[in-house]
């Protein structure tokens, strides 16, 4: 996806015939691939990259449920394990 607004997300999953709230997105983009889908009452797991373009700093996340952040991609598995 090219453009990663919150009306491109919910286009793809009309398309994919996924809910909002069952679409988890993974990225180390918080301001394209995370808060879009949060905003539209999907999920997200933010891991940062040790280098972040400086638009991407202002990007932040307050307190959610359906929000997680993780140094490293191997950790995703402990957020399913629980």
């Amino acid at each position: 996806m090219s453009d990663k607004k919150e009306s491109d997300y919910l286009k793809l999953l009309t398309h994919l015939g996924i809910a909002p709230e069952d679409f988890l997105m993974i990225g180390n983009s918080l301001k394209s691939d995370i808060l879009p889908v949060l905003n539209i009452g999907g999920s997200g797991i933010h891991i940062p990259y040790h280098t972040t373009w400086q638009h991407e700093k202002s990007a932040r996340v307050e307190d959610r449920t359906n929000f997680k952040e993780v140094d490293h991609i191997s950790k995703v598995l402990e957020i399913f394990r629980g």
